[in-house]
């Protein structure tokens, strides 16, 4: 098994309001369903919820739980935000061919303290073995001590990655860049400190930015590679198992 994830910030504009990039959603479609085509079918999607998720999660301030009545409507809002972009994502690439399900982190996963403690992934590995493309996506999920919380596409990708051959992580960047622009080609434990001291804070960002996702790609025993989805060349030979522009996380 292999796994996508689509950044947030290439399918939304991320410091918008529930706000598509409808041109950058039907290009990455088109070039998953050129994946498909080719035969490359074992791979679970994961999507961001860039503007549908952050700027709600701070609008009701619910980034460290889930207690009052208006943070519970807030909860419910952010969901139901989430889920809209993933229908979209979901119909663009039926729209393509391909037979996409969006699956509801919020009903499959539970967490603990802004962590997975819970997750029945048994249903994506139906979906998947089944011949569908399962969709996930950033989501507020139950927190046993927040009482809810939100689950980044980042942490879904952590978790389902511990069975993945590799992981491509497509954003609106090459890769990891240096202070001069240049691709950082490959990132590890060793130079993870010396790199996070040039990593720049994203607005409106509640899952930790490019850190954050470092972090977490750094936990799993399977390559990552952090691709520009806007060539979307580079996402194609990279879930081909060929080489391309990029950075590439290897614990």
């Amino acid at each position: 098994m292999k796994i996508l994830k689509i950044g947030g910030s290439f399918i939304t504009k991320k410091s918008g309001y529930r706000e598509p990039e409808l041109e950058n959603l039907q290009k990455i479609a088109k070039e998953i369903a050129s994946i498909w085509k080719r035969g490359v079918r074992d791979f679970v999607l994961v999507h961001g919820a860039g503007s549908y998720g952050h700027a709600l999660v701070l609008k009701y301030g619910i980034n460290d739980g889930v207690r009052t009545d208006e943070q519970k409507r807030g909860y419910a809002d952010t969901h139901a935000a989430c889920s809209e972009l993933s229908m979209l994502v979901v119909q663009a690439l039926i729209n393509e061919g391909i037979p996409a399900l969006s699956i509801s982190p919020a009903n499959i996963i539970e967490q603990n303290n802004k962590r997975i403690s819970k997750f029945n992934e048994a249903i994506v590995h139906e979906y998947l073995k089944n011949g569908f493309l399962p969709v996930l996506y950033g989501d507020m999920v139950p927190d046993s001590a927040l009482g809810g919380s939100v689950c980044s596409g980042d942490q879904i990708v952590a978790y389902l990655a511990r069975e993945a051959e590799f992981v491509v992580l497509a954003t609106n960047v090459d890769g990891v860049l240096d202070d001069s622009g240049k691709v950082i080609e490959r990132i590890t434990p060793s130079n993870f400190s010396e790199i996070a001291k040039h990593l720049k804070k994203t607005e409106n960002d509640v899952t930790g930015g490019m850190e954050g996702k470092i972090k977490e790609l750094l936990s799993l025993q399977a390559p990552s590679y952090i691709v520009n989805a806007a060539y979307p060349e580079r996402v194609e030979a990279l879930m081909l198992g060929k080489k391309a522009v990029c950075t590439e996380v290897r614990k």
